[in-house]
């Protein structure tokens, strides 16, 4: 049996006061991801989601469950290098504008258009 993929996502919200919150994480389920990310951010303290919008993707890379946690954990270092914003625990980076593109690298690198 084959090992079962695992997703890479970029994703983000524009909290309550309008700053764009970036996010990197893995998953093996998109869509129940994206409803604990909606339902967990509208309930937050800081960086609060406002009630009509939902947590989107920008992008997503289907990889091996290894492959997604190293390579999540190395574009979180190179974004925090990178000043994309401010480093907010659970991977999201407040960014007080919108950033025009990320990076990830894996073989080559993806440019990421948001």
């Amino acid at each position: 049996m084959k090992n079962p993929k695992e997703f890479l996502y970029v994703g983000h919200y524009v909290d309550e006061n309008g700053n764009y919150m970036l996010k990197i994480g893995t998953t093996n389920d998109l869509k129940r991801r994206k409803a604990e990310h909606t339902r967990n951010y509208r309930r937050a303290k800081l960086y609060k989601m406002p009630k009509d919008q939902e947590f989107e993707y920008d992008c997503t890379i289907k990889l091996s469950k290894y492959n997604t946690l190293r390579y999540e954990d190395k574009t979180r270092r190179a974004w925090k290098d990178a000043e994309i914003g401010a480093f907010v625990r659970n991977d999201r980076f407040c960014c007080k504008q919108k950033p025009k593109k990320v990076y990830i690298t894996i073989r080559k690198t993806y440019e990421i258009t948001l």
